[in-house]
């Protein structure tokens, strides 16, 4: 999210997940979209669902 935020936001640091893990940041992301309090942060949310999902795409077609 922000540069200050805690949370990895690069590609290499979010592939390193595993799927367990990213399936837990994806649902939290969901949690956190529902209570976003402007659009902004909607914003951002939707935005790292996004990749948090194209990445586990790509991690269930290397293990498959």
């Amino acid at each position: 999210m922000g540069k200050n935020s805690g949370v990895n936001d690069d590609e290499a640091s979010l592939s390193a997940l595993s799927l367990q893990e990213l399936n837990q940041e994806i649902a939290r992301c969901k949690v956190r979209l529902d209570l976003a309090g402007s659009s902004q942060l909607e914003k951002a949310f939707e935005k790292r669902i996004h990749k948090l999902e194209r990445i586990r795409t790509k991690i269930t077609a290397v293990e498959g």
